[in-house]
């Protein structure tokens, strides 16, 4: 199978490629055919296919048609594995917001939500317009497929916190954390917690003390990671990090059939 230095096979994205079984034809789209031509791929070698939904296939690339390059699907492959955990961010600095988006697909961050918070709305856009958006979810694209995963975030649009802690608060399973100085280290605080997880963190400036009671009165735990004071994107990614550490199997390779 073709792979990077590190014998990782290339990934690449085909969208019904659940649907489809092995010994069939797909046809790459016009995207993924530059990334191939740009990685110098031909004929007859082998890929993996992924949906962004956690469906992965090996294949071997046939010839190019028009725009677009034929694959013969083969194998089904196990991917990596993921982790139970919605990473719930402030809104914040756009660039910023793009790279924790980029950071935490490579790690397979099922889900990512965005807040409004007090300190958050002089914040100019990101992640209230389509253009952020589509933005984001390119950029999460190219991170799944070069870390090798096979799980696309989904990234929910701005709401109030208020609205965000209450309908955690309806949910009758897993564990809601907010990361905070005065709390345990997150890694103690995981020692008993129960997946789903849900991680939040606040905005520059941190939550003010009515959002902090309002969130551990819905049953948010504090947890910090040490003491020093972070931005939002570095306490975000070192949350995904230690959170990673209970899901990440031995090897993390793509397990082919």
């Amino acid at each position: 199978m073709t792979g990077d230095q590190e014998g990782r096979p290339f990934s690449f994205y085909h969208e019904g490629v659940a649907a489809r079984d092995a010994g069939e034809i797909v046809l790459l789209d016009e995207e993924e055919t530059r990334h191939l031509r740009s990685l110098r791929l031909e004929e007859g070698e082998t890929v993996v296919l992924t949906d962004g939904r956690g469906h992965m296939r090996s294949a071997r690339l046939g010839r190019v048609r028009g725009r677009q390059r034929e694959a013969l699907l083969l194998e089904t492959c196990r991917p990596p594995e993921g982790m139970a955990l919605e990473l719930a961010v402030a809104v914040g600095n756009r660039n910023r917001m793009l790279w924790l988006v980029e950071k935490a697909t490579e790690f397979g961050v099922p889900v990512i939500s965005l807040v409004e918070t007090e300190r958050s709305k002089s914040v100019s856009d990101a992640g209230r317009s389509e253009a952020f958006r589509v933005k984001a979810q390119r950029r999460a694209l190219a991170a799944m497929k070069q870390s090798g995963g096979a799980r696309l975030p989904e990234i929910h649009a701005p709401v109030e916190l208020m609205e965000f802690v209450v309908g955690f608060s309806a949910r009758e399973t897993g564990t809601p954390i907010l990361l905070d100085r005065s709390g345990p280290r997150l890694a103690t605080r995981l020692a008993t917690a129960m997946d789903p997880l849900t991680v939040l963190v606040g905005p520059e400036g941190g939550l003010t003390d009515g959002e902090v009671r309002n969130c551990v009165e819905a049953g948010f735990l504090m947890a910090g990671l040490g003491p020093t004071v972070l931005r939002f994107e570095t306490a975000a990614l070192a949350a995904v990090a230690v959170v990673a550490q209970r899901a990440v199997s031995e090897t993390g390779r793509v397990d082919c059939e």
